[in-house]
């Protein structure tokens, strides 16, 4: 006799093991789609990790780029803040020997003192930038301005002196556009130079501007240079970076040099970033955009207008007061900034996080649709092969499965089912307190249909009735056949004025249906009705599915014996009870 073989070794003996094995074991396919999933999860988180880590390397190339490109500019900018220093000591010492010049350009000199008091006079300068004057009437109310014609000629000199050095000078490399001299007595020169007509307005419009006023000796004191973002010279709409210092000669203040830096230069500095998805921005420390590599910069904008996300005020304030940094937000980008030197000028990189992931995704989309592929194909063909060999076992298990758990001939759930079910619609029941209700029905006079048509239309009959039950009652609820002709329905999370209200609407459903007998003589149609029982267990009650069932039972009989085609869901009466109980199916 051959004994059964030890399935104990077979699983691992660990019951949490065990159980886990058991389910595997009895839906490969699902086990297979599971398994592919997490490797499939897996990768993708691989993939996702690695293009964090690339977003956070790309990140940390544009910060090492702008400092390189920092570097750079303000290479530039110092270039340019050296070469105002050495014309502002050629200028402080041309005013120390400022008596011995007038003898080279004595007679121009003396050409244009004649006319010193008209509107607008020019001293020559042969083939350099022009030096022009006003009268002292036009410097009447500028702050700055005064004119002492014992001191005019020397000043004319120096004037004279400082135009052949800015013609000459202006091909030098640097990122200047204009430089000129503005003298206190009234004498301006500049390079590229300014038309006649224009000195008057341009006089008076330095005069008004920071980058004159604040070398004033009260407001810099200290004779140090100054960066300034302020309106160009040329165009109104325009903005331009500013450099500018005083001259003095001794303790006198005489003049402001100024160097004036183009917007469209720093644009061009900008331009230069390696990163096409990156936006790069130059601002003053008051946040005013000077310039941008991506777009035209109007007059009066900040960098929170042109920013691709929203900032929060209080965030942009950082850059302002530190050095170098990265700031982010909560729509993942960066904003990358870097101060430059002592310009006042701040760069800031924006780097939108979800562009790089994108482009990165781009570079990766070849591989990973690759993978995919593959993927698809491995999981195709393991499933191919687990569908060949468990297929007929999984049918023959999920057929034994059906057999074990519903009722062969109605479909509707068995009475091992229904107790399992009332289990756990009873745990609700204590743990939210919330009723649990029962309904049972029996198919009146069941018997006469059965002699009467026989027992093919009474089988007819059980399956009508079943799949009105299926049609009328809620997804939770659990019709079930407990055996013959009687029947229940579980009504979870349902008091019993509500399951006697189904009970009811039941009846009616039952009380309308027209059957037809099959293999019978009598063709006539069969009609049919039912008496219900109902009951609950109340929240806080104890109970258990045999009492609930005695209980919907008695109050069944009591139906049959009020005349059938009946609900009853309240105690019956003495009386009732005292009557003879008839039998099932009649």
């Amino acid at each position: 006799m051959h004994s059964a073989p030890d399935t104990g070794q077979l699983v691992p003996s660990d019951r949490f093991l065990s159980r886990l094995w058991l389910a595997l074991i009895k839906r490969p396919r699902r086990f297979i789609l599971i398994a592919f999933s997490a490797a499939i999860l897996l990768i993708l988180l691989l993939i996702l990790r690695g293009m964090m880590l690339s977003r956070d390397t790309e990140i940390e190339s544009v910060r090492q780029m702008q400092a390189v490109r920092a570097v750079s500019i303000n290479a530039l900018l110092q270039l340019e803040a050296e070469r105002l220093t050495n014309i502002r000591n050629y200028a402080e010492h041309l005013m120390q020997i400022q008596d011995e010049l007038p003898a080279l350009f004595a007679h121009d000199i003396q050409t244009a003192f004649e006319h010193r008091n008209d509107d607008v006079w020019a001293l020559r300068t042969r083939d350099a930038a022009p030096v022009y004057g006003v009268s002292a009437a036009r410097l009447t109310g500028l702050d700055g301005f005064s004119r002492d014609d014992a001191k005019l000629i020397p000043s004319m000199a120096v004037a004279i002196a400082l135009s052949h050095m800015f013609s000459a000078g202006h091909n030098e490399p640097g990122l200047r556009e204009r430089i000129a001299y503005v003298s206190g007595s009234g004498i301006i020169v500049a390079y590229p130079a300014i038309s006649e007509q224009d000195v008057n307005p341009t006089l008076r419009s330095l005069a008004s501007a920071g980058y004159f006023r604040n070398n004033l000796p009260l407001a810099n004191p200290t004779r140090k240079q100054q960066w300034s973002i302020a309106r160009s010279m040329d165009d109104i709409g325009e903005s331009s970076l500013f450099l500018s210092a005083p001259v003095y000669a001794g303790n006198e203040f005489k003049a402001v040099l100024i160097l004036e830096i183009p917007r469209h230069s720093l644009d061009e500095s900008l331009n230069v970033a390696p990163h096409h998805d990156v936006n790069n921005y130059l601002l003053d420390q008051n946040g005013a955009l000077v310039g941008a590599s991506m777009r035209n910069v109007h007059r009066g904008e900040t960098l929170a207008s042109v920013l691709i996300d929203k900032w929060p005020a209080d965030k942009l304030a950082v850059a302002f007061r530190s050095d170098a940094g990265i700031l982010s937000n909560e729509h993942g980008s960066r904003l990358i900034y870097r101060k430059l030197g002592n310009s006042g000028l701040i760069m800031v990189d924006e780097v939108s996080t979800r562009e790089l992931l994108q482009a990165s995704v781009a570079r990766l989309s070849g591989a990973i649709g690759a993978g995919a592929v593959a993927l698809g194909l491995l999981l195709c063909f393991t499933l191919a092969i687990v569908h060949t060999l468990f297929g007929h076992y999984i049918a023959r298990g999920e057929a034994l499965r059906t057999l074990a758990e519903t009722d062969a001939l109605t479909g509707l759930a068995n009475r091992r089912v229904f107790a399992s079910r009332f289990a756990d619609a009873y745990a609700w029941c204590k743990r939210d307190a919330v009723p649990v209700s029962l309904i049972m029905l029996d198919i009146d006079r069941f018997k006469k249909i059965n002699d009467r048509w026989g027992h093919a239309s009474g089988d007819v009959v059980l399956r009508t009735l079943a799949d009105a039950l299926r049609a009328n009652v809620r997804k939770i609820d659990l019709p079930a056949r407990l055996g013959g002709e009687e029947f229940a329905v579980l009504l979870p999370r349902t008091g019993i004025a509500d399951a006697a209200n189904l009970a009811e609407k039941l009846r009616l459903a039952l009380q309308a249906l027209v059957c037809e007998p099959v293999d019978s003589d009598d063709t006539a149609s069969i009609r049919f009705t039912a008496s219900f029982g109902v009951a609950q267990i109340a929240p806080g009650e104890p109970g258990s599915l045999d009492s609930l069932l005695m209980v919907a039972d008695q109050r069944l009989y009591a139906a049959k014996a009020g005349g059938r085609n009946k609900v009853v869901w309240d105690e019956p009466q003495p009386e009732e009870m005292a009557n003879e109980k008839p039998a099932k199916g009649t």
